[in-house]
């Protein structure tokens, strides 16, 4: 067996879209993929249909990124079963259409979308192997929704633009600034995310939340690399990246997009493959580097 069928890979969120075709990508590389979903149900349903399609070096596990039971179990099966791992792809997100920005509708995208995704990010990267060609890698899909021109708060994009002294607890402390914000009704106050015209933008007020979420976890991207390039002599060679996949046609925007799900699992799996020593903690989309 080649070093290249040795491989590991994680992927969250992967029983249909985007997640799913990453799986799929990554699998006809020869690749030993474990997808990840939170309901087993489908989650075996996808695992099938790859194996129909000849893919057999697929696993499936069960994960519900906003249970930190779950990300554990997640874990010690994978210490077990594999020992480590050689790259993780956080693809799990959501979006509620719900037109009311309430602390209710509010907290379980956070939940999902920054907490989630940090939280199975630190949970696994003991996991991650110190011998994997080019380094292990993170790879964390996020959107050009998170770009900070869509904030209008100057003093956050003034600190987040600052990718280097970006840290982990700032992370955390403007995303829970925007849930006290949420519940006190000061959005717009507080310089979140603001389409004006609401009525004529697809998917209205939620993507204010949504947008919000992927600020933070491209910021997340930043904080982690920084947190990693200050542990030097670890002996263990990480490399992490935020991406966007462009706007494909899944479910959380009701297939409204304009890619298909194997267009956009391109630049997250290419990352995969490749991990461009001149991009690490950057953000990306169609292979490039863009800005945050």
């Amino acid at each position: 067996m080649g070093k290249e069928a040795e491989r590991y890979v994680v992927v969250t969120g992967a029983n249909k879209g985007i997640g799913l075709a990453i799986v799929r990508q990554l699998a006809k590389e020869g690749i030993t993929v474990v997808l990840t979903a939170r309901d087993a149900t489908r989650g075996n349903v996808a695992l099938e249909s790859l194996k129909s399609q000849g893919l057999h070096n697929v696993n499936f596990h069960p994960l519900d990124v906003a249970s930190q039971e779950s990300i554990l179990a997640l874990a010690e099966w994978l210490h077990k079963t594999y020992g480590g791992i050689d790259i993780l792809i956080n693809n799990a997100g959501i979006i509620n259409l719900d037109k009311d920005v309430t602390f209710e509708t509010v907290k379980p995208v956070l939940d999902t979308n920054y907490f989630g995704v940090k939280n199975v990010t630190k949970a696994l990267l003991p996991l991650l192997r110190d011998d994997t060609p080019g380094g292990a890698r993170v790879i964390i899909v996020a959107s050009l929704l998170g770009q900070l021109k869509h904030l209008e708060n100057k003093d956050y994009v003034k600190t987040l633009s600052d990718r280097e002294h970006i840290t982990e607890d700032f992370v955390d402390s403007f995303v829970n600034h925007y849930l006290r914000d949420v519940v006190d009704g000061s959005q717009k106050e507080g310089g979140w995310p603001n389409w004006t015209d609401w009525v004529n933008y697809p998917f209205g007020r939620p993507v204010e939340t949504y947008s919000v979420s992927k600020v933070a976890v491209i910021a997340y991207v930043s904080a982690l690399h920084n947190t990693l390039v200050a542990q030097p002599g670890s002996g263990k060679k990480i490399n992490v990246f935020s991406c966007c996949p462009g706007y494909v046609a899944t479910d959380i925007n009701n297939n409204k997009g304009t890619k298909t799900v194997e267009e956009g699992a391109d630049t997250p799996v290419w990352l995969a493959l490749h991990s461009p020593e001149e991009g690490i903690g950057k953000f990306w989309t169609e292979r490039k580097v863009v800005d945050f």
